[in-house]
Order: C-alpha cells, then sequence, then structure tokens
C-alpha cells in the first residue's frame, strides 16, 4: 500500500524503486489520482489498485453513505478512464461485511464499474473469512493479514469456506518498535520485521497464486489511534520509516520478488529484559489488606457472617448503625478500589490486541481517544482508579447521609457501608484477571464480567438502600440515579442501543464474535 507524497518528484522516484524491487502491483491508498501518475505507472508497466476512502464501517453506514460513494467512484473512473495500468477498484476497507446487509453496497457499486469500464475488476477488503457473506457480490476479496501468525493458512480457511470467490493478502506485514532495540531476538525490531516477511513470503510461493500485498511502502501518520502499536498515531509497517529510511524488510522484499535471494542472515541481538510483574505484586495488596482487616477486627467478621449468611439481621445492623467496624469499612473501600485498578489495567494490556477495541476508541472524538489511547499503553495509569473509586463512592455515601432526612436518618458510614460490601466480587474478578491466559478473548470477558459486577452490585446496593434509608420513591430513584455504577451502566447502555440506530452496535458483535 502506498499514499501520495507531497513532492511529485518524490513520489516519481518512490515508485522507481517499488519497480526496481520486482513489484508488479501496488495498491494506492487515495481516491483521487493525477494524471501525471497515471501516465508514470502506464510507463513504468505497474498495475494499480485504487480505492475508494470508505473504512471500517458498519453495514447501515455503507448503505447510507452509498451516494456518497457512488460520486467518488463516478469522478474516480473519470480519471483513470484511458489508462490500463489501473486494473480493479477497492469499494471498502474492513467494512462489516460479516452483515448480508452490506451486500448490496456492493453489487449497486460493482454493476457501476461495469457498466463504464467492463475490463476492471471490483474487490474489497475484510477481516472477516468464514462470517463473510458479501464474497460474490465483487470478482475478488483481499484479506487483512496484517500481524497474523500463518496468513497462509488464512487464505486456506477462505478457500475452504468460500471455495468460488478469489482471494488475496492486502496486508502482509508486522510493525516496527520505534526504540533502539534490534536483532531477531527483539520483537518488533527491524530485523524482526525482515524474518517475519522473509517466512511468508518464501512460504507463500508456490503455495498461493493470487495477489499479496506486502504492507506498507512507508510509515505514514495514522487518522486513527492505533492500540497495540508503541506510537499510536504512526502506521509502523512500512519497508520505510517516515524519514525515508530503508529498513532491512525492504532488501527482502526486493530479495523474493525479482528471485534473486530467498534467505538472509541478520544479528540475533539480545532479548529484551522481562518487564516487572508488578499486577501480581500489587494485586497482593487488596488480599493482604482484607486478610488483615478479617483477622484483626472482630466487628468485620460479625459484619461479613451477617451479610453472607443472614442479610436481614445485616440490613438492621446497618439500618441503626450497630457494630459496624469504621476503621476495617475504610480498609475494605481501599482494598476494592486497588482490585479494580489492577482488574482494568490487566484488562487493558491485553485489550491492546483486540480489534474490536480499536475500532470502538477509533470512533471516539481525538480528545476521549488521546486519553484511553495513553491508559491502556501505560496500564498502570489505570490504577488511578483507586482513589477515583473512593472519591466517586465517598460521593454518593455523602449524598445519602444528606438526602435520608426525607427517609430514615442515616449516618456516612452506614451508606459507606452500603456502597461497599455488595463490590466483594471485585477481588474475585482481580484473581481470575490475574489467572487467566493474557489475550483480547480475554480481555473482552473480563470486561464483560466487571460490567456485570457493577450491575449485580448496584441491584444489591439499592435493595439495601430501600430497606435501610427507606422514604419515599422518589429519594430511592434519586440516590440510584446519583450512584456510580448508574453512570457507567447507563452510558453503556446508551451506547449500545445508539449504536442499533447507526448499526455500529451489530458491527462491534461481528468484531467480538464472528471470525
Amino acid at each position: 500500500m502506498w499514499r501520495l507524497p507531497d513532492d511529485t518528484v518524490q513520489a516519481l522516484h518512490q515508485w522507481q524503486h517499488i519497480r526496481q524491487t520486482g513489484a508488479e502491483a501496488l495498491r494506492l491508498e487515495t481516491d483521487s489520482v493525477p494524471a501525471w501518475l497515471l501516465t508514470a505507472a502506464d510507463s513504468l508497466g505497474l498495475a494499480l489498485f485504487v480505492e475508494l476512502p470508505i473504512t471500517e464501517e458498519p453495514a447501515r453506514q455503507l448503505r447510507r453513505r452509498w451516494p456518497e460513494a457512488r460520486e467518488m467512484l463516478r469522478r474516480l473512473l473519470a480519471q483513470i478512464a484511458g489508462h490500463p495500468s489501473v486494473r480493479a477498484v477497492g469499494l471498502a476497507r474492513l467494512a462489516d461485511t460479516a452483515d448480508p446487509e452490506a451486500c448490496a453496497y456492493f453489487e449497486s457499486l460493482r454493476d457501476d464499474v461495469r457498466r463504464a469500464r467492463p475490463d476492471l475488476q471490483v474487490y474489497y477488503e475484510t477481516r472477516f473469512i468464514e462470517g463473510d457473506r458479501c464474497g460474490k457480490a465483487v470478482d475478488f476479496v483481499l484479506l487483512d493479514a496484517r500481524d497474523a501468525a500463518d496468513p497462509l493458512q488464512l487464505l486456506r480457511r477462505w478457500q475452504q469456506a468460500h471455495p468460488t470467490v478469489p482471494v488475496g493478502l492486502g496486508r502482509l506485514g508486522t510493525w516496527v518498535r520505534a526504540d533502539t532495540l534490534r536483532g531477531l531476538r527483539v520483537p518488533h525490531s527491524p530485523e524482526w520485521q525482515a524474518r517475519y516477511l522473509e517466512h511468508h513470503l518464501n512460504r507463500l510461493q508456490g503455495a498461493f497464486e493470487g495477489w499479496v500485498f506486502v504492507y506498507r511502502w512507508q510509515d505514514v501518520e495514522r487518522r486513527r489511534p492505533a492500540l497495540h502499536l508503541d506510537r499510536p498515531f504512526v502506521e509502523a509497517y512500512g519497508l520505510h520509516d517516515q524519514q525515508g529510511r530503508a529498513r532491512p524488510a525492504l532488501d527482502v522484499v526486493r530479495g523474493v520478488f525479482a528471485g534473486t535471494q530467498t534467505v538472509f542472515a541478520f544479528p540475533a541481538g539480545r532479548s529484551p529484559s522481562d518487564s516487572w510483574p508488578w499486577a501480581v505484586l500489587v494485586g497482593w495488596v487488596p488480599i493482604v489488606l482484607l486478610v488483615l482487616s478479617y483477622r484483626l477486627s472482630p466487628l468485620f467478621r460479625l459484619l461479613g457472617a451477617r451479610y453472607f449468611r443472614a442479610h436481614g439481621f445485616y440490613a438492621e445492623a446497618v439500618q441503626y448503625g450497630r457494630d459496624l467496624p469504621t476503621g476495617a469499612l475504610s480498609v475494605l473501600g481501599l482494598a476494592e478500589g486497588v482490585a479494580l485498578g489492577v482488574t482494568l489495567a490487566v484488562t487493558a494490556a491485553m485489550l491492546r490486541e483486540s480489534p474490536a477495541a480499536a475500532w470502538l476508541v477509533g470512533l471516539l472524538p481525538p480528545e476521549l481517544a488521546t486519553p484511553i489511547v495513553e491508559a491502556v499503553r501505560t496500564p498502570s495509569v489505570l490504577l488511578l482508579v483507586v482513589p477515583g473509586s473512593l472519591v466517586l463512592l465517598g460521593g454518593w455515601a455523602l449524598g445519602v447521609r444528606l438526602l435520608s432526612r426525607w427517609g430514615r436518618r442515616t449516618g456516612f458510614v452506614q451508606a459507606w457501608t452500603l456502597a461497599h460490601m455488595p463490590r466483594w466480587p471485585l477481588f474475585l474478578l482481580m484473581i481470575a484477571a490475574l489467572s487467566l491466559k493474557p489475550d483480547a478473548g480475554t480481555g473482552h470477558v473480563l470486561l464483560a464480567l466487571w460490567l456485570l459486577v457493577e450491575g449485580w452490585a448496584l441491584v444489591r446496593t439499592l435493595r439495601d438502600v430501600a430497606q435501610v434509608v427507606a422514604g419515599p420513591g422518589w429519594l430511592r430513584a434519586v440516590l440510584a440515579v446519583l450512584h456510580p455504577g448508574c453512570w457507567l451502566l447507563l452510558a453503556v447502555l446508551f451506547g449500545l442501543s445508539r449504536g442499533l440506530y447507526t448499526g455500529h452496535t451489530v458491527m462491534l458483535w461481528h468484531l467480538l464474535t464472528v471470525r
């Protein structure tokens, strides 16, 4: 894939170098191709794949953007008329092709292309394989194989699931780290990238006859942040860095494409040291605090026994403020905050490899996306959840204290107890987060379980509030709305319900569940 630079001379120079590597085809990351560039492609013998700038859209948004896409396609077809170097037109990149509703978009634009240029083929790029539903609407499909452990296996899966639809690889490559560590033993070093391309390009030769596009010629700025990159706004997959300096992978691509060399030697380097297991160490803090409170506070033991074994006695004790260990309850709030912070930090690290999480973050405005990306890249920042949890739940307890004048008078410690006792599942969730296999799927499950725990704790808290504070219905409703857990769940429900209208919720579900 190649993006048009601002300098015309630089563009022509790059194309000459691309042709010298032995490359036969080039994907253009633009919907407007200057005439001089098309003439250069004709003279160099490059096959061009031009694409509409429709990226990562749900099926419903494809339908809504169809008039805009049709107008862009009309202009594009007028620009490329008379230029045999243009072989195919891409209709969308990474759209929700798991939704059959998207197929009408591709069929309509395909018919427009065939009426104007019967010799042109049409395609789209997708991340869905078995779940794809629109392959028959185009001439062929390109798969996104960035960072794939086995790109050849992706092709075989597609051929098994859709034997009549031709397929190729739209993006073959792996990203390069920004620091100065070098060598094959350093994950995502330039040498690591070169070995990745050497291995998979050699495997694909002779085993696959379709189009294979190396991703990409040069690093470029990203419009949306990427969670898995160490530079979120730089697409660091290039054979050259942003300054135009060649990486070792360029020699690999040149040797394999030109057929002059298939085996390459690179320095091994030194493996980077393992990261400090801070999450496990910090995870012991809430466990130790909980054990100490249970061991040193007889009233805390009594409160716990009442909560789990005789909940009516627990509610009565809170209602009258009897046998409430203030110190141990304060420690409980701190321990739950630490447990939540560790859980979210570990989950955020797992979600760095999640296409669904990256897509969701990309939908947010930059002022919201940037801090989220930084939190995911530096999970320890999420330990700020500890004071945040204490402040929010402490504020709610203070609100109960002030508003209880319209019901049964309730003190701050009583309200604090109501807020924190139902949140005990956070300790189990933290243990699960530290114990399960760290991958994107586990991160999705942990995030869903956290929302479930917050919802369960909210219901339990409000049930106890109805018994302890009593009062009119409007008072219980106000206390429910003021609870931080209610804010969280309302925000999630609002986002999902709005996404049902725009189609984004359907695409999110497909990214989470469809292969």
